[in-house]
């Protein structure tokens, strides 16, 4: 891999030094779409297995919502190696948060949690350009970096006997991340263009450990647990805080609970040349 990168770096090194290209600044921002791992999967979960043991005079409010919607902005470098190639390095924010709740008579049993998820995206990128035209250009783009992972988690229980609720805060994580992406550069001047990119990404971080403060089994409560993932009796994938892993019949494949940045963005931009 050392090779491989030192060969590149030359081989972008030389590019450059014949070319003589220009460095321009790319700002973009936007909306993006989280597909969220374990924890969607949770939402389902949740929901079936509530299914199962409701009794038949209790009633039951679903408002499950899965990680989704959020939104991104970032900024890079990019310098020409030829007319239609440039490397860029970029650096952004993304971050996603939702609220899903059930709840239903039994006990007055109502659940409650409200994750956000976001991440520092730096990557290494390649660009390629077609033009159509004097002013309008299609861009093509392939990256790989990490991103800087970070989740604020807050939990609640609301129950007659066993209350539960709380923050959790995990340390921040680092995940590996590629992306790919096709978009469009329509130049306003000789310097400025304005640009609109679709981006897939592909970016999973496992492991959020950190500290929980709050009530826990309607004590007050602060200490380490983890997010694991586990097959609730078999049949229900449900996502839960624990301060080790979980053993007995009921839990079964229980691993560490896994949170995905991967998904799409739309975003909009402007590049400006510097020299």
């Amino acid at each position: 891999m050392k090779k491989f990168l030192s060969c590149l770096s030359l081989c972008a090194f030389l590019a450059a030094s014949a070319y003589g290209g220009t460095l321009s600044l790319k700002f973009t921002a936007g909306g993006t779409y989280l597909l969220g791992g374990d924890y969607n999967k949770s939402m389902d979960g949740w929901y079936d297995y509530e299914q199962t043991v409701l009794g038949p005079a209790e009633t039951f409010t679903d408002n499950l919502n899965k990680l989704g919607l959020g939104f991104q902005f970032g900024g890079e470098v990019l310098y020409e190696l030829s007319p239609s190639l440039a490397a860029g390095i970029e650096v952004g924010y993304l971050s996603a948060s939702v609220e899903s709740s059930f709840s239903r008579t039994w006990h007055n049993y109502k659940l409650t949690l409200n994750p956000t998820l976001s991440a520092i995206p730096l990557t290494l990128n390649i660009h390629y350009f077609l033009p159509f035209g004097s002013e309008l250009r299609l861009h093509v783009t392939a990256g790989a970096g990490a991103c800087l992972s970070n989740l604020n988690y807050k939990y609640d229980i609301q129950d007659v006997y066993t209350p539960y609720g709380g923050t959790w805060t995990p340390d921040m994580k680092i995940a590996f991340a590629v992306k790919a992406g096709i978009g469009l550069e329509f130049m306003i001047s000789p310097n400025i263009a304005l640009t609109f990119d679709i981006l897939g990404r592909l970016a999973e971080v496992q492991g959020f450990t950190g500290e929980f403060s709050g009530l826990w089994d309607g004590s007050p409560y602060n200490g380490t647990s983890s997010a694991y993932y586990y097959d609730y009796l078999g049949s229900y994938p449900i996502v839960t805080l624990h301060g080790a892993a979980p053993s007995g019949a009921a839990y079964q494949n229980v691993r560490l609970a896994k949170f995905s940045y991967s998904g799409v963005s739309a975003l909009f931009g402007v590049r400006v040349n510097l020299f």
